[in-house]
């Protein structure tokens, strides 16, 4: 269990773990965000839990899911992963969420043998940006339209 203190106050407690079919819902909600789009949400997460169940976690702040992060190892290259997902309820944002579910997800892709992680991330988000390189993750190429018009990507890569 984490604690995070700020400013002499004790904030939220989370605790980092593997998904389970009981969290199906929960991670839904913070997947659909605040587009609200249950469907797409619903399909990616269900794939996800059944495709990538050892490098799928939750972090878990009470009855709350706080974040969830998602690694997927390439099917043709077992060295190489990708982080799929990192997201962090908005509450919770500054918590140490986020890192703790990205130590949780590179140590358990370290632990199947992978040896080169990879992820893409918004250019400007710079809060998700400073959290990969604190990690050691570097820039290797802005992608322009990676996910389609006005979607341009920071590819970033760590060597484990």
């Amino acid at each position: 269990m984490n604690r995070h203190r700020e400013q002499g106050r004790d904030l939220q407690q989370y605790a980092i773990r593997l998904f389970g079919p009981d969290d199906f819902a929960r991670v839904c909600v913070l997947e659909e965000g605040e587009n609200g789009a249950p469907y797409p949400a619903a399909v990616f997460i269900r794939q996800a839990s059944q495709l990538y169940p050892l490098t799928f976690f939750v972090s878990e702040s009470g009855s709350s899911i706080s974040g969830y992060t998602i690694g997927a190892i390439s099917q043709d290259a077992p060295s190489d992963a990708w982080v799929l997902r990192l997201k962090v309820a908005p509450h919770y944002r500054q918590m140490r969420v986020g890192s703790a579910l990205l130590q949780a997800l590179v140590a358990a892709l370290r632990g199947k043998g992978v040896d080169t992680i990879c992820l893409s991330v918004s250019p400007e988000n710079a809060p998700a940006r400073a959290l990969y390189q604190k990690f050691g993750f570097t820039v290797i190429a802005t992608e322009p339209g990676y996910f389609g018009d006005g979607q341009d990507r920071c590819i970033m890569i760590l060597r484990v």
